[in-house]
């Protein structure tokens, strides 16, 4: 949580959402975060220090006194210790007491009075001068019934972007309203979650340079007591939490009509049947039965295709979609299952189940590390044997540190993933150099996420307003990592991102998308 909560809180530099303390002298620039925590009921501004900036300085800025620092930031002994550049302190949003100046010092500088309210800022894209800047801008994602939208000074009916969805008033919000629900002061915390945070940031920033008014509340999910219905009803977006348990916890508290995002549990796949959910992670099943259609869309006259199994061992929900798939396509297959001890003579079964005339394809239905890397080796050993091969994988083997990367270029690895990152892709580049700059971190796939999620969700909100739930299931997105395409089935409340991203290993060491 130190390197986050933020460094991020930095990030927003939103236009409107901060300013600067004037004075005649250069002093200590602190800008004002709009990044909201609640902590035992109370609610504070998380605050990160930068250089020179000083306790009274921070003070001045926040109107409050330094006292109300202290106290709520009681384990940092501030009084004693001082400030540290890259800490982040607690500030609370409502003073004890009006904010006394105290006696100027070397240490404490004379400030002006804290700045008053900062107008909206006007709608027009700033210039770019800079990497960092021709980075800043909008569009990264476009809806798939938009380009880029217009304001809008009064409410407008349009017309359904489908027959099963029903026309609406195009309420669009002067300012989108964010509710992210995360464990920020939990020891459940984690880098992954302080790492989708940082990339949600980041694209808060996107937004805003162009012009975009967000405000993004972040929310403690473990301060639950706090949290009731009627503390998301002014919220357009609201992102989080993070866990199935949380996660029904909240759509409990959630009011009609709004939609729990779930960003990052693909076990809260479940829960879209039956509650006003959205799933963003695409489900492990369905990337296992793509990969299956895709081997099947691959078929042609002479090729055989062979599912790989381990013997003994019970399958997993992902390895039986994978099976349960290739029984209801209707297409003939060969089975070969064996045990990990058997591994050194089961190439006569490989043997006896290749293609003399086209290319084997085999799909491997397993989950254990160990296994599979020896199913692996086996399909390498047959291109050795001058046989034509491609497998079929499920997108988890990407993380098996055991296997040589070098066997699955060399088997024509296919892999039908929720995530891939092109880094190829300038858009990509960019992204991991702004990130370094503001967090001096490297993003994962995390990060990433953060940051294609909250992007696709305002875009959708600015386009088609607050009632963009309607439209989901009409709107697709491209993101740095993910794709995003969302489906209602027949029944449910909630949505499934059921895109998936088709990565191939080459011959020739390279990872395309297809």
């Amino acid at each position: 949580m130190k390197r986050i909560l933020i460094t991020t809180i930095m990030m927003l530099l939103l236009p409107g959402a901060y300013s600067a303390v004037a004075q005649d002298y250069q002093a200590p620039q602190v800008k004002i975060s709009q990044d909201k925590v609640r902590v035992n009921g109370k609610s504070y501004y998380a605050h990160v220090v930068t250089e020179k900036q000083t306790l009274y300085s921070i003070s001045k800025a926040y109107n409050v006194s330094l006292q109300d620092i202290y106290d709520a930031n009681k384990n940092l002994d501030l009084e004693n210790a001082g400030l540290k550049t890259g800490q982040v302190i607690f500030i609370p949003t409502q003073p004890s007491a009006p904010a006394q100046a105290p006696a100027a010092t070397a240490e404490a500088p004379a400030e002006s009075p804290a700045p008053a309210a900062v107008p909206a800022p006007a709608k027009e894209k700033p210039a770019s001068s800079s990497a960092l800047d021709r980075w800043l801008y909008p569009g990264r994602f476009k809806t798939a019934k938009t380009e880029e939208p217009e304001t809008k000074t009064e409410p407008e009916a349009v017309a359904a972007p489908a027959d099963t969805v029903p026309a609406f008033v195009v309420d669009i919000p002067d300012r989108i309203k964010v509710a992210v629900v995360l464990p920020f002061t939990s020891s459940r915390l984690s880098d992954n979650t302080v790492d989708f945070y940082s990339g949600l940031l980041l694209a808060a920033r996107d937004l805003g340079k162009s012009g975009l008014s967000i405000d993004i509340d972040a929310i403690d999910v473990r301060d639950s007591a706090s949290i009731d219905k009627g503390s998301f009803d002014k919220h357009d977006i609201i992102i989080g939490p993070i866990t199935s348990k949380d996660m029904q916890m909240m759509l409990g508290k959630c009011p009609e009509g709004k939609m729990v995002i779930s960003p990052l549990d693909p076990q809260a796949y479940s829960l879209c049947s039956s509650s006003p959910s959205i799933q963003t992670p695409t489900p492990t099943v369905l990337q296992n039965q793509d990969v299956v259609q895709w081997a099947l869309q691959d078929m042609a006259p002479g090729d055989s295709l062979v599912l790989i199994t381990s013997k003994g061992a019970p399958l997993s929900e992902g390895s039986k979609s994978i099976v349960d798939a290739l029984k209801a396509s209707g297409v003939k297959y060969h089975t070969i299952s064996y045990g990990i001890l058997e591994g050194l003579s089961i190439q006569k079964a490989f043997e006896w189940h290749y293609s003399a005339n086209g290319v084997t394809r085999y799909i491997i239905a397993a989950d254990d590390e160990s296994f599979v890397n020896d199913a692996v080796r086996n399909v390498n050993l047959m291109l050795f044997k001058k046989h034509n091969v491609a497998l079929y994988a499920p997108s988890r083997i990407r993380s098996f540190s055991m296997i040589e990367t070098e066997y699955l270029h060399s088997v024509n690895t296919h892999i039908s993933a929720a995530y891939f990152t092109d880094f190829n892709d300038k858009n990509v580049g960019n992204f991991i150099m702004a990130y370094r700059a503001l967090f001096n971190a490297e993003p994962n796939q995390f990060a990433f996420h953060g940051y294609d999620t909250l992007h696709f969700f305002v875009d959708i909100c600015r386009t088609y307003g607050r009632q963009w739930p309607k439209v989901l299931q009409d709107c697709s997105g491209h993101g740095l990592q993910t794709d995003f395409r969302f489906e209602r089935e027949e029944g449910s409340e909630g949505f499934v991102n059921k895109a998936v991203r088709r990565v191939i290993y080459t011959p020739d060491f390279h990872i395309v998308l297809q």
